[in-house]
């Protein structure tokens, strides 16, 4: 059934988002219009993490596992979702940096920047776990992700109560470059960060392969191994402003793809064979499922090469670790 435009958008008012456990209500329907018509403009851009989520750890030491994954819930939570990191730079460098007094301004603001925050100070209190490096780029992601959010929300009441209008934007000409050097900060800060989290993680899958090989569990090896696949497509495009147009990058991008189709054809037939009858809505099916849909949409990326392809094409291996994620609450440590 379709909605006409004014009830989908008042439902879009009235309801608050859900994102990353994290509550935003947007406070007014000029607003709700706004961020609509910037969700539809922004598709040719680049919005989500170039590393896209990170997926959790699982292993005996679980104080270890606890830290880094405080750390990872803190990375998601601010570099995934519709609204986060990418998306509000997006939005705060194309539309607010351009706009004119006599405009409906929209300002971002960073959905789940606080709750991220949360986790990586949580993360970083595990004093008895050192990890150096890591710690110190969390540190300056705490530091510039602070900064940002109290700018963001000190600026928040001129830009909602368009006092823009009143003073022809001499407000908004001292609060722009003051936000244009948080997010430079914050994107520098959590892209450090994020280049050891997923450098980590390669190992960690690397070593839950060898586990699950030598435990002769196959259904888990062939999991962790597309997955891995997966993640070294992202980092094949882990700058896509640059990559998406190089046709070079898809002929390993093929490759690996082939490799991943393989892996996750080899996952079903186990499960098919040994487990006919199961619930396929979750679970290993569910990582299949998305990484399916994420093959499909590199294929589209590798024939349109455009931001929007690229962006649904990290939207579907985010949507697997999500599934993933979930799992391994259930699973046992390996």
């Amino acid at each position: 059934m379709k909605y006409p435009i004014l009830f989908r958008l008042a439902l879009f008012f009235v309801c608050p988002l859900s994102l990353c456990g994290c509550y935003y209500a947007i406070p007014t329907i000029v607003e709700a219009v706004n961020q609509n018509r910037l969700q539809s403009e922004s598709e040719g851009a680049i919005l989500e993490s170039n590393t896209g989520a990170l997926k959790f750890v699982s292993n005996s030491d679980k104080i270890t596992a606890e830290k880094l994954n405080a750390y990872i819930r803190g990375y998601n939570c601010i570099m995934v979702g519709s609204w986060s990191l990418w998306p509000s730079y997006n939005t705060f460098t194309n539309h607010t940096l351009k706009s004119r007094s006599t405009d409906t301004i929209s300002f971002p603001v960073v959905d789940g920047l606080e709750k991220g925050l949360d986790w990586l100070k949580k993360g970083i209190s595990y004093e008895q776990v050192s990890m150096p490096e890591l710690d110190e780029a969390i540190a300056a992601c705490i530091a510039a992700g602070e900064k940002l959010y109290t700018d963001e929300q000190t600026s928040l009441p001129y830009f909602r109560n368009q006092m823009y209008r009143r003073d022809n934007m001499a407000g908004a000409k001292k609060i722009f470059p003051v936000l244009q050097k948080d997010y430079d900060n914050m994107i520098a800060a959590m892209n450090k960060a994020g280049s050891i989290l997923i450098g980590m993680q390669k190992t960690e899958t690397e070593r839950r392969m060898t586990a699950y090989r030598a435990q002769k569990t196959m259904v888990g090896y062939n999991t962790e191994k597309s997955l891995l696949y997966a993640q070294e497509i992202v980092m094949l495009f882990n700058s896509p402003e640059n990559s998406i147009a190089d046709r070079e990058k898809y002929i390993e991008g093929d490759r690996l793809i082939a490799e991943m189709t393989t892996a996750l054809a080899t996952q079903r037939k186990i499960l098919n064979d040994v487990y006919p009858l199961r619930d396929r809505s979750g679970g290993v099916d569910s990582i299949h499922d998305h990484l399916t849909e994420m093959i499909a949409s590199y294929h589209i990326m590798k024939k349109k090469k455009t931001a929007r392809s690229f962006n649904r094409m990290m939207k579907r291996y985010s949507d697997a670790i999500e599934s993933y994620n979930r799992s391994l609450k259930f699973a046992r440590p390996i």
